[in-house]
């Protein structure tokens, strides 16, 4: 991500943040996998507001230990919840004890990657007939695949598509030009799960790269 376009997708997530806590008492976020946000990351572990009423969920993980090297809670652990971030209220997508009905819904920000195949979130291609997984009207949901997917290939879990779009804001990190072509090819494409997400109208989608 350019330093331009990180600062800008910094500001305006603390923003929404700030604006959630005093209006609202709490604010709430929901954080992805992978390389391309952490130096976002590091960035908002630094801010300066009230994150004891910040809560922090993973749209998905994979289904292994949460020290695992591969599991997004360990990396949201090393570079999200340290620092000033070190006091938010971070709930594990695979903790059992973890029930829908408990969470407070609209998030204030979902945050979402796409790999290149199309897949955003743990929703792959291999997955588009299954059913409640892209239904915008569908429950909000966990899914939990029953085969290791994606890569590296574990087992996964995942917020479905109604869950994230349960939000004020959706921002899609579109952190190159493989990744545009991908997001260009997607709202045409109904073989693609990003189709999905761009071609609905309950939650506009904001995108990375027009930041600046």
């Amino acid at each position: 991500m350019k330093d331009d376009v990180l600062k800008e997708v910094f500001e305006s997530i603390k923003h929404s943040l700030i604006k959630s806590i005093k209006n609202f008492g709490h604010a709430s976020i929901v954080v992805c996998g992978g390389n391309s946000p952490l130096p976002l990351y590091k960035k908002l572990s630094y801010a300066d507001l009230d994150w004891k009423k910040v809560s922090i969920y993973l749209g998905d993980d994979r289904q292994v230990s949460n020290n695992h090297d591969d599991s997004n809670e360990k990396l949201i652990q090393d570079h999200l919840l340290i620092n000033n971030a070190s006091s938010a209220n971070f709930i594990s997508i695979l903790d059992p004890l973890v029930k829908i009905e408990n969470i407070i819904f609209p998030f204030d920000i979902v945050l979402l990657g796409l790999g290149l195949d199309g897949h955003f979130a743990s929703l792959f291609p291999s997955q588009l007939n299954e059913s409640n997984i892209f239904d915008i009207d569908a429950e909000p949901s966990f899914i939990f695949s029953k085969q290791p997917m994606g890569a590296p290939s574990y087992k996964r879990v995942s917020m479905n598509l109604s869950m994230l779009l349960n939000t004020k804001r959706c921002i899609l990190l579109v952190t190159n030009n493989e990744k545009r072509k991908v997001v260009d090819k997607a709202y045409k494409d109904n073989q693609l799960p990003l189709y999905y997400l761009l071609n609905q109208e309950v939650t506009p989608i904001e995108y990375s790269d027009n930041f600046t």
